[in-house]
């Protein structure tokens, strides 16, 4: 058993799995789906990292610099991503965030938790929201 694979047996394995699912349900057509934001000096304040696939938008990160914060930013990149997965045919969003980060922001805006998974870390917790388009 190796705990530190090559980078072509990563693929192997992630191109093993994408043919495996291609035969079972057909091609996920993932596309990957990020946008940013900038202040006047062209820096990067806020981000938006997911992708799109089998009808469905993921979101990665949704990150939005302190100074920032409570101006809107991140509602407008997340209207701006559930906008641009509705153009790309997708029904849903899936979303996962911990109990100090967003919950109440996703829950804002129309997502629901659908589970929760305690002690990730310990005392914490990480919760699972989807949302129809």
């Amino acid at each position: 058993m190796n705990y530190n694979p090559s980078q072509k047996e990563i693929d192997f394995v992630n191109d093993s799995l994408a043919r495996f699912n291609d035969e079972k349900v057909g091609p996920d057509n993932h596309e990957l789906l990020n946008i940013v934001e900038y202040d006047d000096e062209k820096n990067v304040i806020a981000g938006l990292l997911g992708g799109t696939y089998w009808g469905w938008m993921h979101i990665d990160i949704l990150w939005v610099d302190e100074k920032h914060r409570g101006l809107g930013i991140g509602s407008k990149l997340l209207v701006a991503a559930e906008e641009e997965a509705r153009r790309r045919g997708c029904h849903s969003v899936h979303v996962d965030t911990m109990s100090w980060q967003a919950p109440e922001f996703y829950k804002k805006h129309g997502y629901k938790i659908i589970s929760g998974l305690e002690d990730i870390p310990l005392g914490n917790k990480k919760f699972h929201l989807i949302k129809n388009l």
